[in-house]
């Protein structure tokens, strides 16, 4: 059987480019492009949907949004004076809260992606002056 275009060659190596067999430099280069992109932008992309779940997550558990929509209505639907006092007065101590708490979650996260993308850099960078002295 033969066939014009083979993706393998007799011994089984896979090829990258189909007129011959690969370099160790070529299989080298591929590998780290492989995994740049990996790295940089599938892995980036996951994290910014992580984000913006834990966002959500987090927004509906502390009820941020729930909590500035319903601002005015009074505490325990009373529609008293003091049951609008009270929600009122409860809503504006607990609300500074969960928004730094808030706050403080996506900053912890956004140093995490960024972390991510400065540590392969690092770790070369350590790796060369390790080398160097």
């Amino acid at each position: 059987m033969d066939t014009n275009k083979t993706v393998t060659d007799n011994t089984g190596q896979q090829l990258l480019a189909e007129t011959k067999i690969d370099s160790y430099l070529m299989i080298a280069i591929y590998t780290i492009q492989d995994f740049l992109k990996w790295w940089y932008v599938k892995m980036s992309m996951w994290h910014l949907r992580k984000l913006k779940r834990f966002s959500i997550v987090l927004n509906d558990q502390l009820s941020i949004l729930l909590l500035l929509k319903n601002f005015f209505l009074p505490w325990r639907r009373d529609a008293s004076l003091i049951g609008y006092f009270f929600g009122i007065l409860i809503k504006l101590l607990f609300l500074p809260i969960t928004i730094s708490i808030y706050i403080i979650s996506m900053l912890i996260y956004i140093i995490i992606i960024l972390g991510w993308l400065i540590l392969p850099v690092g770790t070369l960078t350590f790796i060369l002056i390790s080398i160097i002295k």
